[in-house]
């Protein structure tokens, strides 16, 4: 009889750890698996509450490597931070013996954790490989994750295909869709009353739900910030709950700027975090997703809400109807909200997936029968006539 396979999860943010919840659940309760879990980055900020809410949703979580980053979001902190987790990540595969690693996404946390595997051969499965959002360094970060990794589970066909020009092997590319879908499906929301009661905020005849990340190759964050507060001035009646920014170069900026401004203001609340339960139930009570986060393009459209996408975070990213793009000034993002509460979009086709990403994976993880012979790639070259 075949042993389990032995799987690290690394999870850096609220974030990823949304969407890569569907599946951990899957493998914990396989016995063809035995799952692991390591968390650093935002989890292990000052603050955060989202240890807590990882232990209370039934996980436990089996490593900390803390990067230091409560300390400032500067570039130079971010560059350490890279280094911490590469070095605390590499000290866990030093201790323990996995089959593979298991990432999602984008981010610098997770390109540290999977450099330290790769120099610990250690085999990687990556989940949202392939997507393109060219205004931030997590389009670089991402393929280069890729090319570190032996297995790939994208979130879309137009995605697996770009894993493929990267020269990756196709029998190991699969289009599962995005487990963001079956988090949606697999969460309770809350009622109306309940919710806007939870967030601390009376509703209002329309609500939007607001979450403003660094565009990370833009040196124009705190313009950004400020045009979009301009433009929601021109809406005074409209609550407005604002969530806080991932641990980004700048996000600390953009954070106190919206806290100080919600401060005059009855309209609006600041949290800096949600949490799953809360956050789809914004999305279900709300009548427009703001700013430039992925959730808007992953998962608002699942509940036929309209995303007004600012500036090019999550350019090139693939899009349901229901996301309009502007640009970071005021006026577009008032053309672009007035044009979201005008619309229907209540039958909005989410492109990322039918809800069944998560079973689709641990299949496939399933059929590998001895991931560390993975480790040997070769690069397929792509035939051009």
């Amino acid at each position: 009889m075949r042993r389990s396979m032995k799987v690290l999860a690394v999870s850096g943010t609220r974030a990823d750890w949304g969407l890569l919840q569907p599946v951990l659940k899957l493998l914990k309760d396989d016995p063809r698996f035995t799952l692991e879990i390591l968390v650093t980055g935002q989890h292990l900020m000052d603050g955060s509450q989202s240890l807590s809410e990882i232990n209370a949703a039934g996980f436990a979580v089996n490593h900390l490597v803390t990067l230091g980053l409560s300390a400032g979001d500067e570039d130079e902190a971010v560059c350490a931070a890279t280094g911490r987790a590469i070095a605390g990540v590499g000290e866990v595969l030093a201790q323990n013996c996995y089959d593979l690693m298991l990432v999602l996404g984008d981010r610098y946390e997770i390109l540290g954790s999977v450099a330290a595997a790769l120099l610990s051969k250690v085999p990687v499965a990556h989940i949202a490989g392939g997507d393109v959002t060219e205004g931030a360094f997590d389009d670089s970060i991402r393929h280069a994750i890729t090319k570190m990794s032996v297995l790939h589970f994208t979130t879309t066909e137009e995605a697996a295909a770009r894993v493929l020009q990267l020269g990756e092997t196709p029998a190991n590319v699969f289009v599962t869709g995005s487990p963001g879908i079956d988090q949606i499906l697999a969460v309770q929301r809350m009622k109306r009353s309940e919710f806007f009661f939870s967030v601390g905020l009376e509703p209002e005849e329309i609500n939007f739900v607001i979450t403003l990340h660094p565009a990370t190759l833009s040196s124009e964050n705190a313009v950004m910030v400020y045009e979009m507060l301009t433009a929601l001035e021109a809406f005074p009646k409209a609550g407005l709950i604002f969530t806080g920014s991932n641990a980004d170069p700048g996000a600390t900026e953009l954070d106190e700027v919206i806290k100080s401004w919600v401060k005059s203001r009855d309209n609006a609340v600041f949290h800096a975090s949600l949490g799953s339960a809360r956050y789809f139930s914004a999305l279900q009570h709300c009548d427009v997703v703001l700013g430039n986060s992925s959730s808007g393009l992953y998962e608002a459209p699942s509940f036929g809400i309209p995303t007004v996408n600012i500036g090019d975070r999550q350019a090139r990213r693939v899009r349901a109807t229901s996301v309009i793009d502007c640009l970071p000034e005021s006026n577009d993002i008032c053309k672009a909200i007035e044009l979201a509460l005008s619309g229907n979009w209540s039958t909005t086709v989410n492109p990322y997936g039918d809800g069944k990403a998560a079973q689709r994976i641990v299949s496939h993880l399933a059929d590998v029968a001895d991931p560390r012979a993975m480790i040997h790639k070769s690069f397929e070259d792509k035939k051009y006539e």
